[in-house]
C-alpha cells in the first residue's frame, strides 16, 4: 500500500502486527450442527466468534445439509487473520466495527450481510460494593484501579475508547479528550510480560483480584449464572455503547457465495423466537438492543453511537503507540543527493528537522537505532564505538536500544537526537538501498522481539544505483525471508518528485509495509510517527 504526503489509504493498518503477537492465545474450535440425516455430504464452514457468543452459535440449528466449526477467537486476532490466507468462512465479531477495520488490510472480501444478531451493553463491574458511579466514560475509565484489556484484541476495551469518543463528538478536537484517559491505561497494557485475558476470564479473575473491569452485561449475567453470586454494575450517567454482533462473510474465492447462503440461513435461525430466546438465555439483547426480560441486566439505558470512524482509528494509533512495545531501524540516505533543496531547504534538512520533531515526542518504551547510508558513509561524521557494523554502503550510527536506556552520560533518546543533528549528506552520489535494505531487515528480524512490532523505516530521496542485487533480487529474497510468524515490516518514505517511487512501494510491499512520499518536514514527522503505530504485519 502507498500513499502521497498525508497518510490515508492505510489509516487502520495500525492493529495487524499487535494482534499478531497474541494469536497463539485464541483458537479453540469445536463443531455443532450434527450432520443431518440424507445428508450424506454436508458443508462445513467456518464461524469465528469470541467465547462469549460460541455457545448460543453451538446451539442453533439451521436447514439444510449445512454443518458449522466454531472457532473461538478475539475480534482482534480474526482482524489480523483476515490480512493472511488463513481466514474463516463467517465471522461475528464483538463489535461492528472491526468488520470496517479489518477491511482496510485484508486480502479477500469481509462483507457484513445481516444487521446484528445480538447487541450487549458495556458496563463496569466488579464485586458488590466495588463500583462506584461515573458522570461518564473519561471519569469511569479514569479510575486507576480499573482493569481495561486490550482494545487491539478486545471488542469491549475497544468499545469504551469509542464511548469516551463518542461523548467528546462535538469537540473538534476530540482526540485531546481521549488522550489523557488513553495515556495511563496504555502505560500499565506496555509493562505487561503478557497478554491480558479478555472476556468472562477478564471479568472472573478480576473480581476475585477485589478489581472491577470494562465489560459487559452479558459477561456479567454469565458470571452470575456460573458462579450463583451477584456483581455490582454501573452505566456512566451519559450511557453507554453497544457492542453488537453482525454477520460477516470472509470466505474466499468461489466459497464466498455458498458462505454467504450459510450466514443467511444461520441468521434465520437466530431470527426466529427460538433462536431469540437462546440468545436470551445466554445473556445477550436481541439485534435491536431491547433489555433484558425479567428486570435482569443493566435494564434501559441511554445509548451512545460514534459516528466518525477516522477518530476511533486515530485513537487506535495512539493506543498502539503509547501501549506497545516499538522496535525499529530507521536508515537514512545521506547521500550526496540529498544535500539538494527541496522548496527552501535542502533534503537532509528536511529529515534532521522532521527526526528531531519525531525524537521529542516518542515515548521511552520505543526501541530504535539509526542507520545512515550512501556513498562514502564509511568516512562520516563521530560515531558512537558501539557501532555494530560499518560497511561501504551503510553504518550503524546506533543499535537498537530503547529510547530511556541509559548509554554513557545520557540516554538513547540523547544520543539519536546528537546523531540527527550531525547528519548531513556525503558527497558521493552512490545510493546502494538495496543492499542496506536488506541488511536492515536481516538485522532487525535476527535480533527479533515477539513483544514488539518490529520494522525498518527507510527514507530516501532517489534509486538504487549502487548496490550489489537487483531490485528483482531484493524482492526474491524479502519475499522467501519474510516470516508471518516473525513479522518484520518495511516502510519507505520517498522525498521529492524523483524518487523511485514504484520500486519503493515494491519493497515495502513484499513485507506486508507501506510507502509514502513527500515533501513537507511536517508530514515526514506524521509520517515516522504513523509508521511507528501503524501495526502491519508481513
Amino acid at each position: 500500500m502507498s500513499g502521497d504526503a498525508r497518510p490515508g489509504g492505510g489509516r487502520a493498518r495500525w492493529f495487524v502486527v499487535a494482534v499478531i503477537l497474541v494469536l497463539a492465545a485464541g483458537s479453540v474450535a469445536f463443531l455443532f450442527v450434527e450432520r443431518r440425516s440424507g445428508c450424506d455430504d454436508s458443508e462445513r464452514y467456518t464461524v469465528a466468534v469470541t467465547a462469549d457468543l460460541a455457545p448460543v452459535i453451538e446451539g442453533t440449528s439451521v436447514s439444510g445439509c449445512t454443518e458449522f466449526e466454531v472457532v473461538e477467537q478475539e475480534p482482534g486476532e480474526v482482524s489480523a487473520r483476515l490480512a493472511t490466507d488463513d481466514v474463516p468462512d463467517l465471522w461475528l465479531p464483538a463489535g461492528s466495527w472491526w468488520a470496517s477495520w479489518a477491511g482496510e488490510t485484508a486480502t479477500g472480501p469481509v462483507r457484513t450481510v445481516s444487521t446484528p444478531l445480538a447487541t450487549t451493553p458495556l458496563v463496569i463491574a466488579g464485586a458488590p460494593g466495588t463500583v462506584e458511579p461515573a458522570a461518564d466514560w473519561q471519569e469511569a475509565l479514569s479510575d486507576p484501579g480499573l482493569v481495561f484489556g486490550n482494545p487491539l484484541r478486545s471488542g469491549p476495551a475497544a468499545g469504551a475508547i469509542r464511548a469516551v469518543l463518542a461523548e467528546a463528538a462535538d469537540d473538534p478536537v476530540a482526540m485531546g479528550t481521549v488522550r489523557p484517559v488513553m495515556a495511563p491505561l496504555a502505560e500499565r497494557e506496555g509493562v505487561r510480560d503478557e497478554e491480558v485475558p479478555t472476556g468472562s476470564t477478564l471479568l472472573e479473575e478480576t473480581v476475585a483480584d477485589g478489581g472491577t473491569v470494562v465489560s459487559t452485561e452479558q459477561q456479567v449475567e454469565t458470571y452470575r449464572s456460573v458462579h450463583k453470586r451477584e456483581l455490582g454494575i454501573e452505566v456512566p450517567a451519559t450511557g453507554t455503547l453497544l457492542v453488537d454482533y453482525p454477520v460477516v462473510v470472509t470466505a474466499r474465492g468461489e466459497r464466498h457465495d455458498a458462505a454467504a447462503a450459510a450466514a443467511t440461513a444461520l441468521t434465520d435461525a437466530l431470527h426466529t423466537s427460538e433462536g431469540l430466546d437462546r440468545l436470551t438465555r445466554h445473556g445477550f439483547r436481541d439485534g435491536g438492543g431491547r433489555p433484558l426480560p425479567d428486570g435482569r441486566g443493566a435494564g434501559a439505558v441511554p445509548v451512545l453511537e460514534l459516528d466518525d470512524e477516522t477518530v476511533a482509528e486515530e485513537a487506535m494509533n495512539v493506543w498502539a503507540l503509547q501501549a506497545l512495545p516499538v522496535r525499529t531501524v530507521f536508515a537514512v540516505d545521506v547521500s550526496a543527493s540529498m544535500n539538494r533543496n527541496l522548496g527552501d531547504e535542502s533534503r537532509i534538512e528536511l529529515v534532521r528537522r522532521a527526526a528531531t520533531a519525531a525524537n521529542e515526542v516518542l515515548p521511552g518504551n520505543v526501541s530504535a537505532g539509526l542507520w545512515f547510508f550512501g556513498g562514502g558513509v564509511s568516512d562520516y561524521a563521530t560515531l558512537p564505538n558501539d557501532r555494530a557494523e560499518a560497511t561501504g554502503d551503510y553504518i550503524v550510527a546506533a543499535p537498537i536500544r530503547r529510547f530511556d536506556a541509559v548509554v554513557d552520560d545520557g540516554t538513547q533518546r540523547d544520543l539519536l537526537t546528537s546523531l540527527v543533528a550531525q547528519m548531513a549528506g556525503t558527497a558521493d552520489e552512490t545510493t546502494a538501498l538495496y543492499d542496506t535494505i536488506l541488511a536492515a531487515f536481516r538485522y532487525v528480524q535476527d535480533s527479533y522481539d515477539p513483544r514488539a512490532a518490529n520494522s525498518v523505516v527507510v527514507v530516501t530521496d532517489g534509486a538504487d544505483n549502487g548496490s550489489a542485487m537487483s531490485k528483482d533480487g531484493l524482492l526474491a529474497v524479502l519475499s522467501n525471508e519474510n516470516d508471518p510468524s516473525r513479522p518484520v515490516r518495511i516502510v519507505t518514505i520517498g522525498l521529492g518528485e524523483d524518487v523511485d517511487t514504484a520500486t519503493l512501494e515494491q519493497i515495502a510491499a513484499a513485507t506486508g509495509g507501506v510507502s509514502y512520499r513527500t515533501s513537507d518536514p511536517l508530514d515526514i514527522t506524521e509520517l515516522v510517527l504513523t509508521a511507528l503505530a501503524d501495526r502491519t504485519g508481513g
